[in-house]
């Protein structure tokens, strides 16, 4: 009971405390409150909690990105600047490529379990689960780099016939 008569006494100026006037107004000349010693029949508010915000996912560097290639125009490559490729036998993401042919394509396996792309990439990437791991794939098309390819901007593997199918480089166009 006690307790209440000192909110109900001290709460009134604990709020006006709480105000500051707008900038450029005038004190105020209208008469104060007088505080009763009656209790109040209004509730007390209780605090609600403030949300704390959720922290934005670590960003991840993309793992794919369109390059502009001096023969073929766009194409996608990796991280390295490596041309990608797919292979024509795996249409739909069925992995036949295995074992020692990947020593001549090696795949492009993701570093975690979502791939990211560069800002001019209009598919889907995606990944295929293989040997334990992940590959990455575009539009659901398995990706490889060439062993042939000595370095960025090359395109040695293009067109080329071996282990049961033909292998070409990626480009943005690719579909499903």
């Amino acid at each position: 009971m006690i307790r209440k008569l000192l909110l109900t006494l001290i709460a009134p100026a604990l709020l006006a405390a709480c105000g500051t006037p707008a900038a450029g107004s005038a004190p105020s000349t209208a008469p104060t409150a007088t505080v009763s010693a009656t209790p109040s029949t209004t509730p007390t508010p209780t605090p609600t909690a403030t949300p704390t915000p959720t922290p934005a996912p670590p960003r991840v560097a993309p793992t794919v990105f369109v390059a502009n290639n001096m023969a073929l125009g766009a194409v996608l490559v990796n991280s390295q600047g490596r041309t990608l490729y797919y292979f024509v036998p795996e249409r739909g993401g069925r992995v036949v490529c295995t074992g020692q042919y990947t020593n001549a394509w090696p795949p492009l396996f993701s570093s975690s379990m979502a791939p990211s792309a560069g800002s001019a990439l209009p598919g889907q990437l995606g990944v295929v689960a293989r040997a334990g791991s992940e590959q990455i794939t575009y539009n659901h098309w398995p990706l490889y780099t060439f062993a042939g390819d000595g370095g960025p901007d090359q395109t040695n593997g293009q067109g080329v016939f071996g282990f049961g199918g033909k292998w070409i480089v990626a480009t943005p166009r690719l579909q499903p």
